[in-house]
């Protein structure tokens, strides 16, 4: 990467490309750049965030400025609250997208699930990888504790035309997502999520479909069991659910 394009991304003014480029955004000149656009009490809040966390994992940094955005917005004038918001939703840097991704999260504690869930497709529907990545395991903590009502509601939604949104109603609660904790009861039951599942294994998008796999692939680490008896009851008939299939059962002995 070169100096002038770290700088560029450095100051908001260009997405990152790839995860070794979000990894080396300076969360600090970030939060500097911002000065002049956003309010000077919430620069202040960021930047002390920023600068707490400037020597923790990227997950840690993303989340910890994403809870301060969140909680200056949360007592702020709604107009004000709903400018600034939609400013950082809509801000060419993916990293202050992915920062507004887990402010939401945090003001959509109030929401019953479904608006919860309805405000975070905003960003599961993003352009980058990252903020799409950051819209789940936001939300993920909310609905792992209600996991009954969100298999439910993501079941609902999993069939959505966009195959972005498609993707998030699998992924967020894959049994062993990545950088987030695990989900117990999804990796000892795994059978209560096949109401999710099932309809999506003939998945016609393969970044859907990547999901739809690695969350199988995640129960075959506990309950191989259950992932051949899947397959045994709903045999792969397409080239779409023979990908899903490969993929899904990656880990087992062949």
């Amino acid at each position: 990467m070169t100096d002038e394009r770290t700088t560029l991304i450095d100051h908001g003014q260009l997405p990152t490309r790839n995860l070794a480029e979000c990894l080396a955004v300076d969360q600090r000149t970030l939060v500097s750049a911002l000065a002049g656009q956003l309010p000077d009490t919430l620069i202040e809040q960021l930047a002390t965030c920023a600068e707490e966390t400037c020597s923790q994992g990227l997950s840690k940094k993303i989340t910890g400025i994403g809870l301060a955005l969140g909680q200056w917005l949360e007592p702020a004038p709604a107009p004000q609250r709903q400018q600034v918001l939609e400013q950082c939703s809509a801000h060419s840097s993916d990293t202050v997208r992915s920062w507004a991704a887990f402010a939401q999260a945090h003001l959509s504690r109030t929401l019953d699930l479904e608006a919860a869930l309805l405000a975070q497709l905003h960003f599961a529907r993003d352009e980058h990888f990252g903020v799409r990545e950051w819209a789940w395991i936001a939300l993920r903590p909310r609905l792992a504790q209600a996991l009954d009502d969100a298999l439910a509601l993501l079941a609902r939604h999993a069939g959505d035309s966009n195959p972005l949104v498609r993707r998030f109603c699998i992924e967020v609660l894959r049994p062993r997502g990545v950088w987030c904790e695990h989900i117990a009861a999804l990796k000892q039951a795994p059978e209560v999520a096949e109401p999710l599942l099932v309809p999506r294994l003939a998945e016609a998008d393969k970044y859907a479909q990547d999901s739809v796999a690695n969350w199988l692939n995640d129960a075959s680490k506990t309950r191989p069991d259950w992932v051949i008896q899947l397959f045994e009851r709903h045999p792969p008939s397409c080239k779409a659910s023979r990908r899903i299939h490969a993929r899904a059962t990656r880990s087992l002995p062949q």
